[in-house]
């Protein structure tokens, strides 16, 4: 209860500076270029849940009341305390129902779903702001904190505002709150946090470069007599896709919330609050261009992860049988064209299944993977070395006579026949077929016959080379 009570107080405080914060940045009534305790208040409910509400309902109270003083309102406290609790509901149900609408679609995701993640993530942070602006400007028309006739003029910048405050600066407060509540990694999709060891310099470089270019955006707008000029820092979506692609989560919401920290004050400061609107979609565009940016390298990832699980066999590394068949129809249609010879070899463990009765399908496992690291390592650059299945593997020798195959063959059942399987006493021994394709022959008519001469190195006593 004490935590609960500690982490209440610290969310009111936090969100009333924020709110104080935005209040400096209004362009319009109750209309800021961004809105931090937005993003405050979805990072809380989304992490915190039903148990955030309290404090955030006190907060609308304060900043009701703190607002009633700075326009000079004359309103009976208790009516300002009532229209503050109004106003808690109407800005914390939309962001209610929206974090527990992620929340839900991140447990299904489990941690295998960024782009779905940021996606959902987006699209809920524009819906219950929209719901979040328009509730509340009806809320101040409705206790006459705001005249009727510009409420249609206020939601609009109050909507962009809010949704730039939760795209913007709700990652970073999941952030800060994910390090307290470490299950919350379990169902980021992918998002991690956490601080990485090293080198930070290559990242401070990036954020003082686009804080220079946002500098100069701004001197242009000042100086330019072009409304146009306004648009140019539209171009900084290209540094923050940079640093989106090459950083951290983390260092990806820093950068966000440090270039849309300094647009907004240097709206105020150099006076563009003409162009505020403009500033407004920026950033909101921007930074969801920027967590787009974030799931190219992890699709790029994914991408190489599903290539190698269709290429390689999961358990030994070598081609898988998909793969060496591909491979293998490649190369031999190669080597007719160059009218070299190609040539193929069946090999597989002589008496696998004692191994496994013996000392356990686990060291079993180990054999045939001690085994394919000792044949790869023996092999040419250019020899391809799949698993048929089992314990039948095949190797491909290009520009290779069968004469070839069967020296290769010879080698490695020597080198084989003086290795023992970790742990054990136990030596190996290998039958080997080989075969060289001929002319006109495709790739499984090879096999066949190499697969024939393997089973008569079997019958004849094992530990031998057939053809």
């Amino acid at each position: 209860m004490r935590q609960y009570l500690l982490r209440s107080l610290l969310l009111i405080i936090s969100w009333v500076v924020l709110w104080r914060v935005a209040a400096i940045m209004e362009y319009a009534p109750h209309a800021s270029i961004w809105f931090p305790p937005a993003g405050l208040t979805f990072a809380a409910l989304l992490v915190m849940r039903w148990k955030a509400l309290p404090a955030l309902l006190v907060a609308g109270v304060l900043s009701t009341l703190w607002v009633t003083d700075l326009y000079g309102d004359e309103v009976v406290v208790r009516e300002a305390v009532a229209t503050g609790v109004i106003f808690g509901v109407a800005h914390c149900t939309p962001y209610f129902i929206g974090a527990w609408l992620l929340r839900s679609k991140l447990t299904r995701l489990g941690s295998h779903g960024l782009a779905s993640t940021i996606m959902a993530f987006l699209g809920i942070a524009a819906v219950s702001s929209l719901f979040a602006a328009w509730f509340g400007t009806e809320v101040m028309a409705a206790r006459g904190m705001l005249e009727a006739n510009v409420v249609w003029y206020t939601w609009l910048p109050w909507w962009i505002g809010d949704m730039s405050g939760i795209i913007v600066l709700s990652p970073i407060f999941i952030g800060l709150m994910s390090w307290r509540y470490q299950e919350l990694e379990q169902w980021l999709g992918g998002l991690s946090f956490r601080v990485k060891t090293g080198s930070q310099s290559s990242f401070v470089w990036k954020v003082l470069l686009i804080l220079v270019l946002l500098a100069l955006c701004l001197v242009l707008t000042v100086t330019a007599d072009k409304d146009e000029a306004a648009f140019s820092i539209f171009f900084l979506i290209l540094p923050l896709l940079w640093v989106s692609y090459t950083e951290s989560p983390l260092n990806t919401a820093i950068a966000l919330a440090l270039f849309s920290t300094a647009t907004a004050l240097s709206v105020g400061l150099l006076e563009l609050m003409d162009y505020a609107i403009v500033y407004q979609f920026a950033v909101t565009v921007i930074a969801a261009s920027a967590w787009f940016g974030l799931t190219v390298p992890a699709l790029i990832a994914h991408n190489q992860l599903l290539t190698r699980q269709v290429s390689e066999d999961g358990l030994t590394r070598t081609a898988s049988r998909e793969h060496f068949m591909q491979s293998a129809d490649v190369l031999i249609k190669l080597s007719k064209r160059q009218n070299k010879p190609i040539s193929l070899i069946m090999f597989d463990v002589d008496d696998f299944k004692n191994i496994n009765d013996s000392y356990g399908h686990i060291a079993g496992d180990q054999a045939l993977v001690q085994i394919t690291n000792k044949v790869a390592s023996a092999l040419r650059s250019s020899d391809l070395l799949g698993r048929f299945g089992g314990d039948e593997f095949m190797i491909l020798l290009p520009e290779s006579s069968v004469k070839y195959a069967e020296e290769t063959a010879e080698r490695l059942r020597t080198e084989i026949s003086k290795t023992m399987l970790v742990g054990t006493e136990h030596y190996f021994s290998f039958s080997f077929g080989v075969a060289e394709v001929v002319s006109n022959e495709h790739v499984m008519a090879t096999i066949d016959r190499a697969d024939r001469a393997l089973l008569a190195a079997k019958r004849h006593g094992k530990n031998r080379i057939e053809r």
